[in-house]
């Protein structure tokens, strides 16, 4: 059982690039975080002012579009001032022009790219403030998710298994190069919305989906999982009234999780993007019956600008003396879709509770 509270930054952060967004973590909240990404920046244009690696996997979307030899643009969608989809129902959709079992050269979802450019700032700024514990972490989709949002459904399941592949080839190729020192966080916003909608006797194809991209990645490697809710503009992709499916959702996983690969820790979306997280002791009452070995880390989603410093307290309790242990803690989602001015009262407010004295403790 983890004794020490730390704190998790689900991964994109809104500031000038990624050195600046690594600079702010670290100076804010410093070796209290167990893992670093690197901001999810990427290019900053007329197109993406605020960079065009800050929504998730719209950026991969994008980057296959603009390859019009191996791909079809079947519906552009509509855009908002980020240069991303306005919302959930027009984003673009393609079509590859290449089967699933021919396409794997013609994929590069960007990873890589981005860790090669990120790894050698954060070991720089890691010596400089001296956090030598802290790892560097990358977050990816799924390949089912990466389907269902850019193909739809029926291709998803087809292009599911070679996507993998590819986020596979990329994160073992940055394994290769960190080792031990990065943490691969997968993100499962498809396979929890799946879950929301199926019987609970379907929810095993929200579990395949996962381990089917974990098993194809190297066994060394330090894996998180984020659960989310989806957060596109800030808005949320499921909603659910209750915790009971993704608790189910996880311990199914738990139960058929390969003891060949290290998890070191699942994170819970308490918010849905733009809502804040009830006040409603009831609301957290299932996320008891989550059964995590004792050193995978339960990092609770919570942390707010909807809620004053004394309401996130009072939840940091509720959900210590539900899990009866302290908690790690951290934002529902990336911090992409906030400005640079909440962000930072967001990764202040983290630190100030990390500093609440031990009464939230048991």
């Amino acid at each position: 059982m983890m004794t020490n509270r730390n704190a998790l930054l689900v991964g994109s952060l809104p500031f000038l690039h990624e050195k600046d967004a690594m600079t702010k973590a670290i100076q804010i909240l410093g070796d209290s975080l167990f893992a670093l990404p690197d901001g999810e920046i990427g290019e900053k244009s007329e197109a993406y002012p605020n960079g065009n690696r800050s929504a998730w996997i719209m950026s991969i979307i994008d980057s296959c579009k603009e390859d019009k030899e191996n791909w079809d643009t079947i519906d552009i969608g509509e855009r908002s001032e980020s240069g991303f989809p306005s919302d959930y129902k027009h984003v673009t959709k393609l079509r590859a022009k290449h089967r699933a079992s021919d396409i794997d050269p013609y994929l590069n979802f960007g990873y890589l790219d981005a860790f090669k450019q990120s790894y050698p700032i954060f070991q720089e700024l890691r010596e400089k403030y001296n956090i030598s514990d802290v790892k560097f972490q990358v977050g990816i989709p799924t390949g089912l998710a990466i389907g269902f949002f850019m193909l739809g459904r029926l291709d998803a399941f087809r292009y599911q298994e070679a996507f993998n592949r590819r986020l596979a080839y990329e994160v073992n190729e940055i394994v290769k190069i960190a080792g031990d020192d990065v943490v691969i966080q997968i993100e499962g916003s498809a396979e929890v919305a799946l879950a929301e909608q199926l019987p609970k006797v379907l929810v095993k194809v929200a579990v395949n989906s996962l381990l089917g991209l974990v098993e194809k990645l190297d066994p060394t490697v330090n894996i998180g999982l984020h659960l989310c809710w989806g957060d596109l503009n800030n808005k949320a992709l499921t909603h659910a009234k209750t915790l009971d499916k993704m608790v189910y959702l996880t311990n199914k996983l738990l139960q058929k999780w390969p003891t060949h690969y290290k998890l070191a820790y699942i994170h819970f979306p308490l918010a849905e993007a733009y809502v804040p997280p009830t006040l409603d002791e009831h609301y957290y009452k299932p996320l008891k019956y989550v059964h995590l070995p004792e050193d995978v880390r339960f990092v609770a989603g919570f942390i707010h600008e909807g809620r004053n410093l004394e309401e996130l307290s009072k939840i940091l309790k509720i959900l210590d003396t539900t899990r009866g242990q302290k908690v790690d803690i951290a934002c529902s989602c990336g911090l992409g879709r906030r400005s640079p001015e909440v962000a930072t009262y967001l990764l202040e407010m983290t630190k100030l509770l990390l500093e609440t004295k031990d009464e939230n403790a048991l």
